[in-house]
């Protein structure tokens, strides 16, 4: 999940109606715990797996010589994490909270359309999504301001988790603000000076640090959409 933009064009998709439709034996998936933090894999490894967040977060991240991060996505329940071309990971990829999946024991090096041409179909619509929310978030990254990242950030989790309470839409926020910012390429300050002026705005409320309640979503989206 690339939190750029709340629009997707392709139905949410799950292995296990897939399964289902091919009658595939439970040997081929099982469910698996992680704790926050724990990693799922790790950049190099062989990328034996597929994994479909049912709960939690997930982080998807890479890591320079010099030890600088950059954050690629956020998984949600629903996400696909750890599809590959080649067979090997080119990311890490770790619980942000306590996280509940589904590992599939194939991923897209090892799938043929003429055996299994619905499974195929569905990784290659989510690597095609996966595509479309890339080139948003570069767009994102490149061309808006740190008020009009933050925004975006969260108004797309807003769209997708957020709940309403009273005249408010609340959802928890369990990434760090070291997460985003290595997520929206700002610096951890920024990061945190944005959020308290959204509060001073009253666009937004922070209860806690890992939980956000949005009162005026209109400002927000305004942020979001508005040119640099």
């Amino acid at each position: 999940m690339y939190v750029t933009s709340p629009v997707s064009y392709f139905e949410p998709v799950s292995i296990d109606d897939v399964m289902h439709q091919h009658e595939l034996e439970p040997a081929v998936y099982h469910t698996s715990t992680a704790e926050a933090g724990q990693p799922l894999f790790c950049e190099g490894d062989d990328a034996d797996f597929v994994y479909e967040v049912l709960e939690g977060v997930v982080r998807t991240s890479k890591l320079l010589c010099d030890g600088r991060r950059q954050v690629l996505a956020f998984g949600y329940p629903g996400d696909i994490i750890g599809l590959s071309h080649d067979q090997i990971y080119h990311s890490d990829c770790d619980a942000v909270s306590d996280t509940k999946v589904r590992v599939y024991h194939k991923n897209a090096s090892g799938t043929s359309f003429a055996d299994e041409p619905q499974l195929c179909d569905q990784f290659l619509r989510h690597a095609t999504a996966e595509v479309h929310d890339m080139q948003e978030h570069f767009l994102m990254l490149g061309r808006k301001s740190a008020v009009e990242k933050v925004a975006s950030f969260l108004v797309v989790l807003l769209d997708r988790v957020g709940e309403n309470n009273d005249c408010k839409s609340c959802f928890s926020l369990p990434m760090s603000r070291s997460d985003i910012a290595d997520f929206l390429g700002l610096t951890i300050e920024t990061v945190s000076r944005t959020f308290t002026k959204l509060r001073k705005d009253k666009i937004i409320e922070l209860p806690n640090p890992h939980r956000v309640c949005v009162c005026k979503s209109a400002k927000l989206r305004a942020l979001a959409e508005r040119s640099s």
